[in-house]
């Protein structure tokens, strides 16, 4: 069980690396694409329109792995919890039986 949280522990740094990486991604592009969106509507030309369809698809495609990325946080922290309530089970158990 030692071993397993370890790499748990080690995975869930290395995803929460990337969750920040993803997170400064996602607010740069963002406005990226508001800029975008200023100025399609400021030129009302197709090149205009066709930079900002661009800006929004990248936006939302990190977006989505921002989001990917947050539920393994999520999935590994609950793996993490599941993990610790059975080591402190098999204490307690083992405690008990000390004591008897």
């Amino acid at each position: 069980m030692h071993e397993r949280l370890t790499r748990i522990q080690d995975e869930l740094r290395r995803v929460r690396a990337t969750e920040r990486v993803l997170a400064e991604q996602v607010a740069y592009l963002d406005e990226v694409a508001a800029d975008a969106e200023t100025r399609k509507l400021v030129a009302q030309t197709p090149l205009a329109d066709r930079e900002w369809r661009a800006a929004r698809t990248d936006l939302d495609r990190h977006r989505a792995s921002l989001d990917d990325t947050r539920r393994e946080v999520a999935d590994l922290l609950a793996q993490r919890d599941r993990l610790l309530d059975r080591l402190v089970d098999a204490d307690a158990t083992t405690r008990r039986r000390d004591h008897e």
